[in-house]
């Protein structure tokens, strides 16, 4: 593991995250971003994508981190040098700045030193990530012997009683619930899976339980402003106790590294500022690893949920507003909420039913990120209400065109009620259209991006 320049040597056993076992340890915690330089060319076309979608995650952090002090300027009346004064001590306090920075021939900032108690956090919980995505990949390996996997708490005083709640559940290793479960569940999380054999199983004092009898969607915090977004947790039927993984926890660290990273850069955007997370997923979805590995991780969870046949509250992210849409809405008199476009199972069902008029082909949602990426256009659809942008796409099975309409609650539009839950964008309806002509010259829509000509 390289060590960057300018900044001061930190006391940190570095040997110890490199000797954990399983060795796949290792590969998982360099894809957390602790190995990566300047030199992109340098570095194979996967760790490439890895670092640079780190790299993204990290940025869309701190221009949040500035906005928020921005905003807070312009609210209270402060100068500049006031609010500068303010947000130094900020970025400092949570890590991003320090002492022996050093500019890069491009600009770029090397040498960034994290303070002690950021850095013991961050490792912490880098370490244990990277030893669950070892440990995920070897009880992978070994279902046949032991197909039944166990949630382990470690039982004291500093556990969380949500994770304590969850101490000697025993699932089946293909439960869906693992995509969630699987440790870690949040900073600091001690807790692991255990593999149990049939004889084992015989012997627990409750057996074998589903997920499915547990899952449920809640409103989870997301940063600040009193923002919600809507997350998988699971509730005990006996105590009626929730549990839910904590903000950016959501994802199992062993289930695909660069997925993993892009869900994680999408988590993150739903949360931050409209116009800094769409140019941060833009950025990062224009590496190919990337886009390919979310399509094949949304196009498995649809064909899951289609053939499941049945809602359970489940939703994936599937891409996010272009730059200049935001722009374009903004010069409209609209701010969505989030540039972050999500697609729940239920809207799922509800526009992959059969017979369905306007039904789009298999072939378009097996590579849903990648069209909602680089559609042909985009449409600003007015409503009095609700925000609603029609993505247009060329069908390769026909000289027909697709039309997903992504529709949303826009900031500062009334929804009649009181509280300050965000709405996101999600996937609401589908349609093809056999008349390209008649379609462009429906009056009311507008397009933002792109060209139907």
């Amino acid at each position: 593991m390289s060590r960057t320049s300018g900044g001061d040597s930190m006391s940190v056993d570095l040997g110890y995250a490199m000797t954990l076992t399983p060795e796949k340890a290792v590969a998982y915690f360099e894809s957390k971003g602790y190995a990566f330089g300047f030199r992109w060319q340098e570095v194979a076309d996967e760790a490439h994508a890895r670092a640079f979608t780190v790299a993204g995650i990290l940025k869309l952090d701190v221009l949040s981190d500035i906005r928020d002090a921005q905003h807070k300027m312009l609210q209270q009346g402060q100068t500049f040098e006031e609010a500068k004064k303010a947000l130094i001590p900020v970025l400092e306090r949570k890590g991003w700045l320090g002492k022996g920075l050093k500019a890069s021939p491009d600009g770029e900032l090397e040498g960034k030193k994290l303070l002690p108690y950021r850095l013991e956090t961050i490792f912490r919980t880098n370490t244990q990530s990277a030893y669950m995505a070892g440990r995920y990949q070897r009880l992978r390996e070994n279902v046949d012997q032991r197909p039944y996997w166990q949630y382990v708490a470690v039982m004291d005083s500093h556990t969380r009683p949500s994770h304590a709640a969850l101490h000697g559940r025993v699932f089946r290793y293909d439960d869906a619930g693992w995509d969630t479960l699987f440790p870690p569940n949040g900073y600091n999380c001690r807790c692991r899976v255990r593999a149990l054999t049939a004889d084992q199983l015989a012997r627990h004092p409750i057996g074998l339980e589903s997920t499915d009898d547990y899952r449920v969607t809640v409103d989870q915090p997301q940063g600040v402003n009193g923002k919600t977004r809507p997350v998988t947790g699971f509730k005990d039927p006996k105590t009626g106790q929730v549990f839910t993984p904590d903000a950016g926890f959501h994802l199992n660290p062993g289930k695909g590294y660069l997925r993993h990273l892009g869900e994680q850069l999408l988590n993150r955007a739903a949360r931050a500022d409209t116009r800094l997370a769409a140019q941060a997923v833009e950025e990062t979805l224009g590496q190919p690893a990337v886009l390919s590995a979310l399509n094949r991780d949304t196009s498995n969870w649809i064909s899951q949920v289609m053939a499941q046949r049945q809602a359970r509250g489940d939703f994936r992210p599937v891409g996010a507003l272009r730059p200049a849409v935001v722009d374009a809405l903004a010069d409209r008199g609209v701010v969505p909420d989030s540039a972050v476009i999500t697609l729940t199972d239920a809207n799922l069902l509800h526009v992959t039913r059969e017979n369905t008029p306007g039904a789009l082909p298999a072939t378009f949602w097996s590579a849903l990120v990648s069209s909602l990426y680089r559609p042909r256009a985009i449409l600003y659809r007015r409503h009095p209400t609700t925000l609603v942008l029609l993505y247009v796409f060329d069908l390769k099975e026909s000289a027909r065109q697709g039309v997903v309409a992504i529709g949303g609650l826009a900031a500062g539009q009334s929804t009649g009620a009181a509280d300050s839950k965000v709405a996101s964008l999600t996937v609401r309806a589908v349609d093809i259209v056999s008349d390209l002509d008649a379609f462009k010259h429906q009056a009311g829509d507008e397009v933002v991006w792109g060209t139907l000509e």
